[in-house]
């Protein structure tokens, strides 16, 4: 049977219209896998909190802030992730923002500073954030004069450009860059494989 037109539509928006985005990530089971993918170095076991368009506020009069996919893991590791179709010039900027917000939920009121909650904030973004001609960016703050010195303040920021070619991040993440940039599939990929019927659900 022929697609309809409005198939076609939404087949082509893919994961990087907002709305699909944050319908196939509020799915537990694929947001821990994703989260798993962007950072095997971590032991992610589950995930407490899972969040579409999750607003935080400090202060009635503050500036709000809503992220795409809010989620929070077992450990209390606190992320967002955020789908950036268009580039404003400002990413630097909005993450300094996001990442405060973040650290809103990583304080206890009575914690001592040093036991605060990690932090990440992920941009998947549709062009090169920095035209370095990299296909993944890892900021971190550090001290300018000693830049192997391991100023830890957990947090960390990662932006990938979905549109890039250079195949740097391992096979399993790059195979979700691929499906983002509607570039040719792996589908041995039993998890490229649920996103994509996710998609369409």
């Amino acid at each position: 049977m022929a697609k309809s037109n409005l198939e076609k539509r939404w087949e082509e928006a893919g994961l990087t219209d907002d709305f699909i985005f944050s319908k196939v990530f509020l799915d537990p089971q694929i947001t821990l896998e994703l989260l798993r993918r962007i950072f095997p170095e971590l032991v992610i076991k589950d995930i407490k909190v899972l969040n579409s368009q999750q607003e935080i506020k400090s202060t009635y009069d503050a500036k709000s802030v809503r992220f795409d996919i809010y989620i929070e893991d077992r450990d209390n590791n606190h992320y967002d992730i955020e789908m950036q179709v268009a580039d404003h010039h400002n990413l630097p900027q909005r993450n300094r923002f996001y990442q405060a917000s973040l650290s809103t939920a990583a304080y206890t009121k009575g914690q001592n500073y040093s036991q605060a909650d990690n932090t990440f904030v992920i941009f998947f973004c549709c062009f090169d954030p920095f035209g370095l001609v990299e296909q993944r960016y890892k900021v971190k703050r550090g001290i300018e004069a000693y830049p192997n010195y391991p100023y830890r303040d957990s947090e960390q920021t990662l932006f990938f450009d979905i549109t890039s070619l250079q195949k740097t991040v391992g096979p399993k993440l790059q195979h979700v860059l691929d499906l983002l940039a509607n570039r040719k599939l792996d589908e041995d990929d039993d998890f490229i494989i649920k996103l994509r019927q996710r998609i369409f659900l």
